[in-house]
């Protein structure tokens, strides 16, 4: 037991920056007035009729995949994750988890921002159990203001944090069902506000050889008022489908392909797709494609597998294209399951 709690404490140590939760923040006298801000500008029937349907969220860091495997597969994952890492993506698969398993990524975001995440999961008689932390931290940066464009000297930087509680269960030998609730925060340095969060999932296995079909709701919550203007969470609808066209996972060799389309409440509806070839069951090579995104393509990674005496250890890494940003993201996932 004492080695188990080494395990996640050195895993979790890994993960997290101290600059994420570490800043001296202003009184309101030193704020004065928040300026204003104004709402999307249609200019067109056109455009009207195209952003009816969309609208403002906040909490944006939700929408960003910290999972190495996940990212050098599109994020077409839904119907894929069979391990901690699904819990972001879809909680129904964390029950094919054996016994006990800690995972954490790392993710160097564009402009300067980091992201990281951490679970600790469980399989007992009733259900699979985990617990999930996730931070997203900006670059810092110097304050400007409509006085003092050119800076006011004070240097800042936005976080946000979420943690949550996730139950899975396998209802028969082809359903599964999760939820994950969370306490999620975004902090902007100025105000900090927080809300409550739910995702749903189901993972279902078809029949016809190993496809399956993966289902989940995610971001549900309810809005905040703050300054003025309406904070919402980024509902996400995710439908996807995998299966193995070659071999069997666990086999000497497999490849496994996925398709994914995300509807969210603030943007037009998106697709995903990815492969996964896995070889002897230690080597993964993966390729992903994200379509409809403004500044998101491909994506590539590797991971591997080394079986222990009683302990498996994985390690994830992932490469994904973003030139209009200016900055190409690389992820690293480390787990361990015992």
């Amino acid at each position: 037991m004492l080695k188990r709690f080494l395990y996640i404490g050195v895993l979790a140590g890994l993960m997290l920056p101290t600059s994420a939760f570490s800043q001296d923040r202003p009184t309101n006298a030193q704020l004065g007035a928040f300026p204003e801000t104004k709402g999307r500008v249609v200019n067109d029937m056109q455009d009207l009729g195209k952003f009816a349907r969309i609208t403002t969220t906040s909490y944006s860091f939700l929408k960003i995949k910290a999972d190495a495997r996940s990212a050098a597969m599109g994020d077409a994952y839904a119907a894929v994750g069979n391990d901690l890492s699904a819990l972001f993506v879809n909680p129904a698969g964390i029950t094919h988890i054996d016994r006990y398993e800690i995972s954490s990524s790392y993710l160097d975001w564009v402009v300067g921002s980091q992201m990281g995440t951490f679970a600790v999961g469980a399989k007992t008689g009733l259900a699979t159990v985990a617990v999930n932390f996730a931070y997203f931290v900006t670059e810092e940066f110097e304050e400007t203001s409509s006085s003092q464009p050119g800076g006011t000297g004070r240097m800042i930087r936005g976080s946000d944090t979420a943690a949550g509680i996730t139950i899975a269960k396998q209802m028969t030998d082809k359903l599964s069902v999760g939820g994950n609730m969370r306490w999620v925060k975004e902090d902007l340095f100025l105000t900090s506000y927080s809300s409550m969060d739910f995702d749903f999932g189901t993972l279902f296995y078809t029949g016809y050889r190993s496809s399956r079909l993966g289902v989940s709701m995610r971001n549900l919550g309810n809005e905040k008022t703050v300054i003025g203007q309406k904070a919402r969470l980024p509902v996400a609808f995710n439908m996807s489908g995998a299966a193995e066209v070659y071999g069997y996972i666990g086999d000497p060799l497999s490849v496994t392909l996925a398709v994914e389309q995300v509807y969210y409440t603030d943007s037009e509806t998106k697709y995903h797709f990815g492969a996964e070839a896995w070889v002897q069951n230690m080597l993964a090579l993966r390729a992903g494609y994200k379509s409809g995104y403004d500044n998101e393509s491909w994506s590539v990674g590797a991971g591997l597998r080394y079986k222990l005496r009683e302990e498996s250890i994985k390690l994830d890494v992932s490469y994904s294209n973003a030139n209009e940003l200016e900055h190409n993201p690389l992820r690293i996932s480390l787990g361990m399951a015992f």
